[in-house]
């Protein structure tokens, strides 16, 4: 299928993206705001909280870094970290979306964040939900943390999301419920200890919901730090056709800008190149797509100024998310194939 440029889309394209702070109780249930509070203050009651930097200091886990990517086959990167044995070939975890420290401000240590899904045999093990990986480029280390929505006990529950992105910018984590809008989890409120032998958890704060009759998807997530405000980019993976990528204003403090009635109104809307987008961002005016399903070896890398032809770069097989790490001026991905699970930088 031949690319299509990426040109931005007329403003009811964005109307179906519009978000509202979902009312509902905790766990979905009824009670509104107030009862996911109380749910939040009750899951929080009884533990110790923790910082990323604590999770990033005692991290066991060890990531490898590689240095040229001579075999990565013909992908120009320019620096590339392999997960731990265990965490490159299991078929029970995939990771999706990737952020870095730069997006959320952390100048030292340098740090990327990776979000997975959980994917068993349902009748076999019971659901975990998804986690966040963070890691420390500097020590090579990562830690998992369990993502949990505490239910109207306080207890914490799996959420059953595919999380296929992952945004952080200053205390707050943004991640996507595919149909439901974005979910949000504040870092001040990361815990020690949780759910299946975990170490560290993180609740979930808040939830953003837009109107699902409009047909909106959520199936990544990242930030254009570039921008002034800084923009929450989100978009739609499709199989066939051209989807749509959104992107939103953020507030000082992280959080979603609102109108006077609560709404965060997306910002501008743009079409995406082609079909099976698993990731994307905008940096500095220019757009950087990942595109999975190619039948070679490599899978492709497209970016593209609005407007103008879009150029083609190889990418490893199962690109997700996108982040740029400002000053190196690189974007990153993570690779989801079992066995390739790579975190890879090229240049803008």
């Amino acid at each position: 299928m031949a690319l299509a440029r990426v040109t931005r889309l007329p403003a009811s394209a964005a109307l179906p993206y519009a978000l509202r702070r979902d009312t509902g109780g905790a766990g979905g249930g009824a009670g509104g705001a107030a009862a996911r509070e109380e749910a939040l203050a009750a899951f929080l009651k009884s533990r110790t909280r923790t910082t990323v930097g604590r999770v990033l200091e005692t991290a066991s886990r060890v990531a490898t870094r590689r240095r040229p990517a001579a075999a990565l086959k013909g992908v120009a990167a320019t620096d590339w970290f392999r997960l731990d044995a265990k965490d490159d070939i299991t078929e029970k975890w995939y990771p999706q979306g990737l952020s870095c420290g730069s997006d959320a401000g952390l100048s030292s240590p340098a740090a990327f964040a990776i979000s997975w899904y959980w994917k068993p045999d349902p009748a076999a093990e019971p659901e975990r939900g998804i986690r966040v990986s963070f890691l420390n480029v500097a020590t090579l280390k990562y830690a998992h943390v369990l993502l949990v929505e505490p239910d109207a006990a306080g207890n914490p529950v799996p959420i059953n999301v595919h999380a296929g992105g992952l945004a952080w910018y200053k205390n707050l984590l943004y991640v996507p419920d595919t149909t439901g809008g974005l979910r949000v989890f504040d870092l001040r409120n990361l815990c020690e200890g949780g759910l299946f032998g975990y170490s560290f958890t993180l609740p979930q704060s808040d939830m953003w919901s837009c109107d699902q009759a409009l047909g909106a998807r959520f199936s990544f997530a990242t930030l254009d730090r570039s921008a002034d405000p800084v923009l929450l980019v989100s978009g739609e993976y499709l199989t066939s056709g051209t989807g749509r990528v959104v992107r939103w204003a953020l507030a000082a403090d992280g959080s979603l800008a609102t109108d006077e009635e609560g709404t965060a109104v997306p910002v501008d809307a743009y079409n995406s190149p082609g079909q099976k987008i698993q990731g994307a961002v905008s940096y500095k005016g220019r757009w950087y797509f990942s595109q999975s399903g190619g039948t070679g070896p490599n899978d492709r890398l497209l970016t593209a100024l609005p407007g103008q032809p879009v150029e083609e770069r190889n990418y490893p097989k199962g690109p997700e998310d996108l982040t740029v790490w400002r000053g190196k001026s690189t974007v990153w991905t993570i690779a989801e194939k079992p066995g390739g699970r790579v975190i890879l930088g090229v240049p803008l």
